[in-house]
């Protein structure tokens, strides 16, 4: 009986230990699957209809893990997609998500600004751009970092040592929309028409505007003017949002824009 008895159990235990197995490859199998998804060729300009880029060979077609592929991300051109337009530029290797195509009304001035909104462009160093992640379409917070000491800052040298005790950091747009994303031009200036911010322009060359972007963001008037309150005196820094994040507004100190 004791034979009997270990034998039984060396069986049940192999048989779970396949179908574990089995499971395991399954599982191994689905993440690795690949589907189609839609990638631009070459740079879309804004306003470009789905059918138009896809007629002209500026849109292909690619193979990619499914664990890999965001949910928004477009599968084929359908024909109730053709008549839609790019939002804002798409650029090349980028891929096509669903919000980057709008209906051609909603386009103004090369970009589709939603109802009640009004765009806002910043200028941003790579790190508060989230290292470049940040593309047309998704949700960023807007965070503010300010000191009561005036500081001057490049995109290409590090932030000056301040005191902890006067410099603070606060969620002043707990989510907004990104527009577009494109690099500063290489003979702009930085922020900040006094040099109070701490972006500096006081002597800003070409060289000092490496690696800065323009980030376009649809935001209320009320928000308008915290934004661009905050790109005159202060450091905006964006954070990527996803489904399943939890932001919140940080009431501002009334010290946060000087008159």
């Amino acid at each position: 009986m004791t034979v009997a008895l270990a034998v039984l159990l060396a069986a049940v235990g192999t048989v779970a230990v396949l179908a574990y197995v089995h499971q395991a490859n399954n599982r191994a199998v689905e993440g690795v699957k690949a589907v189609n998804v839609i990638v631009a060729e070459s740079t879309i300009p804004s306003g470009t209809s789905a059918g138009q880029a896809l007629r002209e060979g500026l849109l292909g077609s690619e193979r990619l893990p499914v664990a890999s592929v965001p949910a928004a991300a477009v599968r084929s051109i359908t024909p109730d997609l053709t008549g839609l337009v790019t939002s804002a530029a798409v650029q090349s290797g980028q891929l096509l998500l669903r919000p980057m195509l709008v209906t051609a009304s909603q386009v103004t001035g090369g970009v589709a600004i939603p109802t009640g909104m009004v765009a806002v462009t910043v200028q941003l160093c790579l790190p508060e751009d989230v290292a470049g992640y940040v593309t047309p379409g998704a949700k960023v917070a807007v965070f503010d970092t300010y000191s009561n000491s005036q500081t001057q800052r490049t995109c290409n040298v590090a932030h000056q040592t301040l005191a902890p005790s006067t410099v603070h950091t606060a969620t002043v747009l707990p989510e907004v929309q990104v527009l577009s994303v494109g690099p500063a031009p290489s003979t702009a200036q930085s922020t900040g028409a006094g040099g109070t911010g701490l972006l500096s322009n006081s002597s800003a060359s070409s060289t000092a505007l490496q690696g800065a972007v323009l980030v376009t963001l649809a935001v209320t008037q009320a928000d308008a003017e915290h934004l661009i309150g905050i790109a005159e005196t202060g450091l905006p820094y964006l954070a990527l949002l996803s489904s399943t994040s939890n932001t919140r507004l940080d009431a501002p100190p009334a010290a946060l824009i000087r008159p």
